[in-house]
């Protein structure tokens, strides 16, 4: 396992960004993939491929190469502006960036859709441009290409769609390979949640809703303030919809009405096919300790009857929770939770809570787990608490200032320790890339 220093180090973009230029030698024949994860995304920038800048992004197109030639496989490009803001096609001008590649645009692929090397001169019809990009596991030099080409004119290959975005009367859905997940219209939280099981079959749905919050004690100890998830209002601000991810972007309004505060944030949430991260960057407007006698803040997951049975693990549970409904007093609820894994019959996840280098020095970061089946939570479906989550304390010591943290949501299917180190692996050491231009046969 990772030091507690090197995982809290937090990394904006997630999950596989292409951050070292590695160099590695030209070879006449090709190489077999040896690159063993298959869970990353890989996110880089057209300042990684400046031979294809100014190409028009809808003329390019990602493969990889295997014993039949090259395959088209997902990809997308999605639009930075000037400012470093995503520009999203719903928005009032959806061409204010251009439709040509720049230094700053974000390009994405599944890291399981790389494939061997394809051997020197090979060429995909129609291409005026092309571009191999070499992947390799800083870990144990595991290693995959994929070959990105430019083809004026020719219609996009027809490829997989991961995850796409669908609504009805009462929630908006991301559905993806592995997982189902809803929020209700308006609302902060989600509500909705089913998994792929192993055997390809889908679960029950596993929520009543996702409980998110603040609790607080003023400095002269009379008031207790709580601001619960019902009361957090959200409003979607743009969509992008590709075939690799989905980008949702909303808008949340927190109030604390008895002193006047108000807490609002903008926020992208990125959906995969096998998991979404929400990072988060809040501004903090005053010192809390001159407001606050305590402050904490939780995330927790208020789960259904289907859930019973289920047991969740942590770095300081490593024995297991099994939630039943009856409170466990054995649960290590003081010391340090990067993550939690859950394991049910209605499907596995993996939870991991990643808090900036000075959140995590001023914030103690720990499981909060609460089974009660007779307590109400007005706007509940399902009565009783069934609750696995984080809960962060000594928030009176937060300072004035910008901070930044993420929740990362993993449904790899079958849930192992491997499994788990493995996504583990993919915050703390993402996959290196060096993408150099080719040459097509003379």
């Amino acid at each position: 396992m990772r030091s507690k220093s090197a995982l809290n180090k937090y990394i904006v973009i997630i999950f596989g960004l292409g951050a070292g230029i590695l160099i590695s030698s030209l070879s006449i024949a090709g190489s077999t993939r040896t690159l063993k994860r298959t869970e990353d995304y890989v996110l880089f920038t057209g300042a990684h491929v400046p031979s294809l800048n100014r190409c028009e992004t809808g003329d390019l197109h990602l493969y990889s190469s295997g014993p039949s030639g090259f395959r088209a496989v997902p990809f997308q490009v999605d639009k930075r502006d000037a400012g470093g803001l995503l520009v999203f096609p719903d928005e009032p001008d959806p061409l204010r960036d251009g439709t040509r590649l720049d230094l700053n645009d974000e390009l994405v692929f599944m890291v399981k859709d790389a494939g061997n090397r394809s051997p020197q001169g090979a060429w995909v019809e129609g291409a005026a441009k092309g571009v191999e990009i070499e992947l390799v596991d800083p870990l144990d030099g595991g290693r995959a290409w994929v070959y990105l080409f430019e083809r004026p004119g020719q219609d996009p290959p027809d490829t997989a769609d991961y995850v796409s975005q669908y609504e009805d009367d009462e929630r908006i859905f991301a559905l993806a390979d592995q997982y189902e997940v809803g929020q209700p219209k308006s609302k902060y939280y989600y509500d909705w949640l089913k998994l792929k099981k192993p055997d390809g079959s889908w679960g029950a749905d596993l929520f009543d809703r996702q409980k998110m919050g603040m609790k607080a004690l003023l400095l002269n100890g009379s008031i207790p303030i709580s601001i619960p998830e019902q009361e957090i209002q959200s409003r979607t601000l743009g969509v992008i919809d590709g075939p690799v991810r989905l980008v949702r972007r909303e808008m949340r309004l927190a109030e604390i009405r008895i002193i006047g505060f108000k807490y609002i944030t903008e926020f992208n949430n990125y959906f995969y096919g096998n998991g979404y991260v929400s990072p988060v960057e809040i501004e903090i407007p005053v010192t809390m300790y001159k407001l606050f006698l305590d402050l904490s803040f939780y995330y927790g997951m208020d789960f259904t009857e289907a859930a019973i049975g289920s047991v969740v693990k942590s770095p300081a549970n490593p024995g297991g929770i099994k939630l039943d409904g009856k409170p466990d007093p054995g649960v290590d609820d003081k010391s340090d939770n990067l993550y939690m894994v859950f394991t049910g019959p209605e499907g596995s996840f993996i939870e991991v809570f990643v808090l900036d280098e000075n959140l995590s020095q001023m914030l103690d970061r720990a499981i909060y787990i609460e089974e009660d089946p007779l307590k109400i939570d007005p706007g509940e479906d399902h009565p009783g608490s069934l609750i696995a989550g984080f809960y962060t304390a000594s928030g009176s010591k937060l300072k004035k200032g910008t901070y930044n943290y993420a929740i990362y949501h993993y449904y790899p299917g079958r849930v192992s320790d491997q499994k788990t180190q493995e996504i583990l692996n993919m915050i703390e050491r993402s996959v290196e890339i060096e993408a150099r231009p080719i040459t097509p046969p003379h």
